[in-house]
């Protein structure tokens, strides 16, 4: 043992940056799509290459018509029938992951602190449960005429 060298240097890993939930399920969302479109290659064409199903994807949402997505299609060299090319796009259109912009302070402040109550942000489940007219109505709906002549029923 040679004390007097220094010790070797520690190589240390830079902390991994942390994600966030919402990223994470974006790259879920993003492998589940590009695992669809090997999918889709390997039954139509026979080639599972990945990196074709990402470039097919980014083809997919530059040119987000049928006419403009075949047109890009052709010009790289894949000349795939319509129905075919149909296909992924519109899986590209509904699979695709979409990240939501965050709201901004002052719009999440202003949601909270605005005067609007729950009646009118939900005015669906505002209607009262106790109205005696619409009640007898629903219980001769759902048990004929014995609801009218029977209270206790």
């Amino acid at each position: 043992l040679d004390r007097g060298a220094a010790p070797a240097p520690r190589l240390s890993r830079a902390p991994a940056r942390p994600r966030s939930t919402m990223d994470a399920l974006l790259g879920l969302q993003r492998l589940s799509l590009v695992q669809k479109i090997c999918s889709e290659l390997k039954n139509h064409i026979g080639v599972d290459d990945k990196t074709l199903a990402e470039f097919i994807i980014e083809l997919a949402q530059e040119n987000s018509t049928l006419p403009a997505f075949m047109r890009a299609l052709d010009e790289n060299g894949a000349e795939f029938p319509e129905d075919f090319a149909s296909t992924l796009l519109h899986l590209v259109q509904t699979m695709a992951p979409r990240k939501r912009p965050a709201p901004s302070a002052p719009a999440a402040s202003a949601a909270a602190s605005s005067s609007s109550g729950p009646t009118e942000r939900f005015s669906g489940l505002a209607i009262p449960n106790a109205d005696p007219e619409r009640l007898r109505k629903l219980e001769e709906e759902a048990l004929g005429a014995r609801a009218a002549v029977d209270p206790a029923v």
